[in-house]
C-alpha cells in the first residue's frame, strides 16, 4: 500500500527540489500525465514549454478534450509543437521513447487516466518518475513507492512549478528566462487563479502575493514589449493581465448563462448549507434545450454554480452531478466548497461521514480544506439523495 502524502518543509524539502532539479537536467524525454483539470494542465504545459527551450522533449497525456474556455490553451500547445497524446495506443507508442514520467497536481494513483499502462509501459521497467503535488488529507497518496515526491502545501501546483523553473534558470542562465515567455507566465497563473476561485479563497496568503506579483509583473513587460515590436498573437495581445485570463475562465454564453439563472433557483437552503442536484435527471427538467453532464456546456455551468451554491446556503455548498472517473467509468461527483468568508472547519474531515453513507459504494476523493470533491458508485437517485442528506446533516452541525 502506498504510504498517505505528507507536506514537505525546510531541509527535506529543499533536498527533494534538489533531486527533481538533478532530474530535469539530466533526462531528456519527458512524459507529464495529471488528473484533467486547469491547474494539472498549467503544471505541466510550463514544465513543458521551458523544457523545450532547453531542447528536450515533452508530451502531454491528456485524454480528456478541453473545456470551450481553455481551448486557448490548445493554440499554445500547437503553437510550440508540444506533443500530446490522448489514449492508450498514443502511451505504449511512447514506452521506448521516454526516460521520465512526470505525475502533476494528482491526489493518488486512481485518478491518474491509463494508470495500468503507466506501469506496465513504464514505471515497472525503471522508469524513473516526478509527481508534483498540493494535496493532503482524506485519501491522497504517492502514485509511485521509488519516484522523487515534490509534495509540499501551495495554493496550486503552479506555484510549486514555478519555483522549479527558477531553480532551472540558475542552471541555465543563457537560455532565456522562463518568467519572460508569455505562454509560461499565463499558464502558470491559470492554475494558480482557479485553485484560489481567483484569489477569492488562498489558504497561502504570502505565497500567492509573491507569485502573483511576479507573474503579473512579466506578463505586463511582456505585453508592452509586444506593443512596441509590433508582436501579436492572432492579430491581438492574448491576455494582459490576471483579470483578464480570470474574466476568460468564467466567461459563459447565453446559453450557459441561462442556465445558470434557473439553477439558482433550484438551490435549496437548509442551515448555512446550501445545496442542488445537477444529477442528469433533474437536468432533464430545465426548460428548453436540455443539460446533461456530458454536454458541452456542463463544465463551465457546474463551474459556475460551485460558486453560487454556497454563497447562497451562507456558509458551505453541496452540489452532485453523473460524470466518469479517470478510467472512464461513471461515477457520481460530489462537491463541497466553502464560502469565500467563511473557513471554520477543514471540508476534507467529510470523508468518514460519506465513507458511512455510501459504504461500499464510495469510490474516495480528497482535495482541500475549502474544497472537496469525492466519488460514489451509480444508483438510483432517491437512494443516492437519501444517503446524501447524511452529508448534507453533517455539514449543519459544522456550520452552526
Amino acid at each position: 500500500m502506498l504510504n498517505l502524502k505528507v507536506p514537505m518543509s525546510g531541509e527535506r524539502w529543499r533536498e527533494t527540489r534538489e533531486l527533481a532539479i538533478e532530474r530535469f537536467r539530466q533526462n531528456r524525454r519527458f512524459l507529464f500525465s495529471a488528473y484533467p483539470d486547469a491547474d494539472a494542465l498549467g503544471t505541466m504545459l510550463a514544465l513543458g514549454l521551458y523544457l523545450r527551450l532547453l531542447g528536450k522533449e515533452a508530451t502531454l497525456f491528456f485524454p480528456s478534450s478541453l473545456k470551450a474556455n481553455l481551448q486557448f490553451m490548445k493554440d499554445i500547445i500547437q503553437d510550440n509543437n508540444i506533443a500530446v497524446v490522448a489514449d492508450e495506443a498514443g502511451l505504449k507508442s511512447l514506452q521506448n521513447e521516454v526516460d521520465t514520467v512526470v505525475f502533476c497536481d494528482t491526489a493518488h494513483a486512481r485518478l491518474v487516466p491509463q494508470l495500468e499502462t503507466f506501469y506496465d509501459c513504464f514505471l515497472n521497467r525503471g522508469i524513473p518518475s516526478i509527481e508534483i503535488d498540493h494535496h493532503f488529507g482524506t485519501d491522497s497518496a504517492a502514485i509511485t513507492e521509488t519516484g522523487v515526491h515534490l509534495f509540499r502545501k501551495a495554493n496550486a501546483s503552479t506555484e510549486i512549478a514555478a519555483e522549479l523553473l527558477q531553480e532551472l534558470h540558475h542552471l541555465f542562465p543563457d537560455v532565456p528566462a522562463p518568467f519572460e515567455q508569455r505562454n509560461i507566465v499565463i499558464s502558470l497563473l491559470m492554475g494558480m487563479l482557479t485553485d484560489t476561485f481567483g484569489g477569492r479563497a488562498v489558504p497561502l496568503r504570502e505565497d500567492y502575493d509573491h507569485w502573483s506579483r511576479i507573474f503579473e509583473d512579466s506578463l505586463k513587460a511582456e505585453t508592452e514589449a509586444d506593443d512596441d515590436n509590433g508582436s501579436k498573437i492572432g492579430g491581438k495581445v492574448l491576455f494582459r493581465s490576471s483579470a483578464e485570463i480570470l474574466a476568460h475562465l468564467n466567461r459563459l454564453n447565453s446559453e450557459q448563462e441561462r442556465y445558470v439563472r434557473e439553477l439558482k433557483q433550484r438551490i435549496v437552503r437548509h442551515r448555512g448549507v446550501g445545496e442542488l442536484n445537477l444529477l442528469d435527471s433533474s437536468l432533464a427538467q430545465i426548460s428548453g434545450r436540455p443539460l446533461h453532464s456530458g454536454h458541452t456546456e456542463f463544465f463551465q455551468v457546474w463551474n459556475a454554480m460551485a460558486n453560487v451554491v454556497p454563497k447562497k446556503g451562507g456558509k458551505v455548498g453541496l452540489f452532485y452531478f453523473n460524470g466518469n472517473n479517470a478510467e472512464g467509468h461513471p461515477c457520481i461527483f460530489l462537491k463541497i466548497r466553502q464560502a469565500f468568508d467563511f473557513n471554520q472547519f477543514d471540508l476534507r474531515k467529510c470523508e468518514p461521514i460519506l465513507k458511512s453513507a455510501f459504504g461500499e459504494r464510495y469510490l474516495g476523493g480528497g482535495g482541500h480544506a475549502g474544497a472537496v470533491s469525492f466519488r460514489v458508485h451509480p444508483m438510483e437517485e432517491s437512494r443516492f439523495r437519501s444517503k446524501a442528506a447524511a452529508i448534507v446533516g453533517f455539514l449543519e452541525k459544522q456550520c452552526n
